[in-house]
């Protein structure tokens, strides 16, 4: 049984639209994000991954519950939004450990990684409703939109 960790990002700009990738692997519209590196940290590769596979380059916003600690010997990460078990195929063999983050666009252009990704666009509620999609991202994609749009996210 294979497991990774994975971190993804729910970017969204200042017009409450989420930043969205077509897979080409899984023929799916998912928020960009991917493995995460050996030596790595979480929030270093979740914006490592939406800068790779969009050009857009993001901040992660704080999580309400993160902890401020003045320990010189300990630096607090970002608190993920959701840590997600997803069986990957749906077979039992391989799981990613996501942890996804909530992000805020703050520059670059939309470009297209066309090794990993076959569309990249910006949706907003009516287009991810009509988009193919797995429920769990669109569930937390449109909690984050709502909580964007009563200015509940920035920190």
């Amino acid at each position: 049984m294979e497991k990774h960790f994975t971190a993804t990002g729910i970017v969204l700009n200042d017009a409450h639209q989420v930043l969205m990738i077509r897979h080409k692997k899984l023929g799916v519209w998912l928020p960009p994000g991917g493995h995460v590196e050996e030596n790595e940290l979480p929030d270093e590769a979740v914006l490592r991954e939406v800068l790779e596979e969009t050009g857009i380059q993001a901040r992660i916003l704080p999580n309400a519950e993160e902890p401020a600690l003045s320990d010189a010997a300990a630096t607090p990460l970002h608190n993920p939004r959701y840590v997600l078990l997803e069986d990957i195929g749906q077979t039992g063999t391989h799981f990613h450990i996501d942890l996804v983050y909530f992000c805020r666009a703050v520059s670059g252009h939309e470009h297209l990684n066309t090794r990993e990704t076959e569309g990249l666009c910006w949706m907003d509620e009516a287009a991810l409703a009509a988009c193919e999609t797995y429920h769990n991202c669109r569930h937390i994609i449109l909690k984050a939109i709502a909580l964007s749009r009563a200015g509940a996210l920035e920190g």
